[in-house]
């Protein structure tokens, strides 16, 4: 910037601070010797990349409405073939399936030979498959590839491919708007540091929205889940901490090459108000930076919940008053953290209830147990949890007489019960959370919960969409898979589409401990099965403890479950024993990972997704594990194998299934697990099948 006076750069520099108002009429003034075009230039340069950056929300908002219109498509599609499925006839096949799978009781012995009867009449092979090209580009973004090693952390889990390239998408969206017509000299410096510091301005309110865990626009247009959101929202932090790098660089250099010349001294520069204001906002982001990292908030999750609000609201400030380009952004960004923090989940969202805490029998996990009022929405929309929830939905707990630190703490988890009917007919439904005591606030509750049998709990909610339970609806074969304590997931799920939907609100029974008239009383139930073909419905749950079946406390009533085809028959042959309620089993497979011999140890899981898929409703499919033990099939694989190539072709040769039918699996539960369910899909999808993963996962 030689060709700069450093006088009269120091008069640019104020300009640039002004708004852009105040920079036409600047513009206005007739221009005076003797460099009239150094200062116009750079004015005009300023001036042009303040409205050029406006477009960048143009582009966010055109891929939102291309990514909303395929979900649409896609539900459209969804819908046209549920539509379809209804029309057709299908054959009645007199069968039923009894796999026992209660952990509360002793079920009666399954009968295998009633596994093997089919739930859907045989289609032959389908003609019509999936273009070979689309199913390897499907497959190839399907992948999840290995865990890799980073900086902030020994295991950085790396997401599937189709979410990478869209991150790298958008992070060269954003280098394109940082570089695109900046000169190629030393006036470009100063150019290029204010344009950094006006992209992290104008990222703030995407940052804040993608952050937002209540109902979103983005989330609701796309639906996408939190989780997916989730991973932008870090990339995007991670990016505006190097644009804020690239600004206070930047003009750290213009002070070095143009005012220390003339006098002007570090010190004087770091006093002055815009500066000092500059540095401290950044300072405040660093801050939330480092402690956002993965292995910090695992370790310090309190205190990066604290720093993380305290530090955010003070950057704001700073911010607002650094200079007047960046007032309009700081006032949206507060606007969208206040309609989801303040407005929404305090004043509309949140309701305080009476909450029972029990320790489950594993002694390392809490049960929190709470009755909800149901009430009739408004206008058919429900703002918080006494108007219902939805299944795979979550909610915020806060517990206050924890401690007065615990008073501002909010901690999420999803609601592991079952949900209420849609129709308001029950006047009240149980609420069920299952939080594992690993440390901080979930291992201080684990002590209170010791010693405290109920509470006064605030739960924020509910949150979460619908998608992946639409998904299985409209499915015509579905697959379960959790992973610990992903049942809270998955069950609530796989309750809805199993039990029948004009049934469900008397299809309730609880198994808790009651205390009547002074004693303390169980509810007997006999377990009558899954009642289900398991080829077209699997509900595989990896856990560590056979103890944690305890966590499961709400069970269907059989004859409110969907079944085979004559069910109803097979129904009426139920002979009820005294005393006992029968009940049907939503999860179908469990493998216990630290049990000893045989029947425990970690489960393939790769290869029961691939015997699920290829069975046919003619042979029984993938049975590992059950509740109570029993042996696998000695058509199928057993958990501790791998997937070869010889065990694939072998699957997929042995009675193959129409390709064309419509499978859902939905996942929720460790990297490990989410990545070998993505995995093998892919592999799946890349030989022709009509496959959807949907991922469950909520973490902050």
């Amino acid at each position: 910037m030689d060709e700069v006076p450093s006088a009269e750069f120091l008069h640019i520099l104020r300009l640039s601070l002004k708004s852009s108002t105040d920079l036409l009429r600047t513009l206005e003034v007739p221009p005076q010797a003797p460099s009239p075009g150094h200062v116009r230039e750079i004015i005009e340069a300023i001036l042009w990349h303040r409205k050029f950056v406006l477009t960048y929300y143009g582009v966010i908002a055109l891929l939102v409405a291309l990514s909303g219109g395929y979900g649409l498509y896609k539900r459209s599609a969804r819908w046209a073939r549920h539509r379809q499925r209804r029309n057709e006839a299908v054959p009645d096949t007199p069968s039923s399936s009894s796999s026992t799978l209660g952990g509360t009781v002793t079920p009666p012995q399954k009968d295998s030979a009633a596994e093997t009867t089919p739930l859907l009449s045989q289609h032959g092979f389908s003609t019509r498959e999936r273009p070979a090209p689309l199913s390897r580009l499907r497959s190839l973004l399907m992948y999840q590839p290995r865990p890799t090693r980073a900086l902030t952390s020994q295991r950085n889990v790396l997401p599937d491919n189709g979410t990478t390239l869209i991150v790298v998408f958008f992070f060269g969206l954003n280098l394109f708007y940082l570089l695109y017509r900046v000169p190629l000299s030393e006036t470009g410096v100063f150019i290029l540091a204010d344009r950094a510091g006006l992209l992290f301005v104008v990222d703030l309110p995407v940052l804040y929205l993608l952050a937002a865990k209540t109902n979103q626009p983005i989330k609701a247009l796309t639906g996408w889940s939190y989780e997916g959101l989730n991973i932008f929202h870090r990339r995007l932090g991670e990016w505006m901490i190097g644009f804020a790098i690239i600004h206070m660089l930047g003009m750290f250099a213009t002070w070095y090459a143009l005012l220390r010349p003339i006098g002007y001294t570090l010190l004087r520069y770091l006093t002055a108000r815009v500066v000092f204001l500059g540095i401290a906002a950044i300072l405040s982001y660093f801050i939330i930076f480092f402690t956002s990292i993965g292995w910090f908030r695992h370790l310090y999750y309190e205190v990066f919940l604290g720093l993380h609000i305290i530090f955010q609201v003070a950057a704001l400030g700073f911010l607002f008053f650094h200079y007047p380009t960046a007032t309009p952004y700081v006032i949206a960004t507060f606007a969208i953290w206040a309609v989801d923090r303040l407005l929404w989940r305090i004043s509309l969202s949140s309701r305080r209830v009476m909450a029972t805490l029990e320790v489950a029998p594993d002694e390392q996990t809490i049960l929190v147990h709470c009755e909800i009022d149901i009430q009739k929405k408004i206008f058919g929309m429900g703002a918080h949890l006494h108007h219902g929830w939805l299944p795979g939905q979550h909610v915020f707990l806060t517990i206050p007489s924890m401690g007065f630190k615990y008073r501002f703490q909010t901690h999420p988890f999803t609601i592991a019960s079952p949900a209420p009917p849609r129709n308001p007919t029950v006047k009240s439904w149980p609420l069920q959370l299952v939080i594992r005591s690993i440390d901080g606030f979930s291992h201080d509750l684990l002590k209170f919960a010791r010693h405290h049998h109920h509470c006064d709990v605030i739960l924020d909610g509910p949150h979460g969409g619908v998608e992946a339970l639409e998904a299985a609806h409209y499915a015509e074969r579905v697959c379960f898979v959790a992973g610990g304590s992903g049942i809270a997931v998955t069950y609530p799920l796989a309750w809805d589409v199993r039990v029948k939907l004009e049934l469900q609100a008397d299809a309730l029974v609880r198994t808790r401990a009651v205390y009547e008239g002074g004693a303390e009383t169980v509810p007997a139930v006999t377990d009558r099965g899954s009642l289900a073909q398991p080829s077209a419905y699997t509900h595989f749950w990896v856990r560590q403890d056979p103890r944690h079946r305890k966590w499961i406390t709400m069970f269907p009533r059989a004859d409110t479950v969907k079944g085979d085809h004559g069910e109803d028959k097979y129904m009426e042959n139920l002979t009820k024993e005294d005393g006992y309620e029968d009940v049907a089993s939503i999860v179908t497979h469990t493998f216990d990972t630290r049990r000893s011999g045989p029947e425990g140890g970690r489960p393939d899981m790769q290869t029961e997704i691939w015997n699920w898929v290829t069975a046919v409703p003619t042979h029984r499919s993938s049975s590992s594990s059950t509740l109570c033990g029993q042996s696998p099939d000695s058509v199928m694989t057993r958990p501790g194998s791998s997937l070869s190539s010889s065990n694939l072709r072998a699957a997929s040769e042995f009675d193959k299934q129409p390709r064309d039918e419509k499978l859902c699996i939905v996942v929720s539960g460790p990297d490990g697990l989410v990545r070998d369910v993505r995995n093998v899909a892919a592999r799946l999808i890349r030989e022709g099948w009509n496959l959807e993963v949907w991922v469950e996962k909520f973490g902050w």
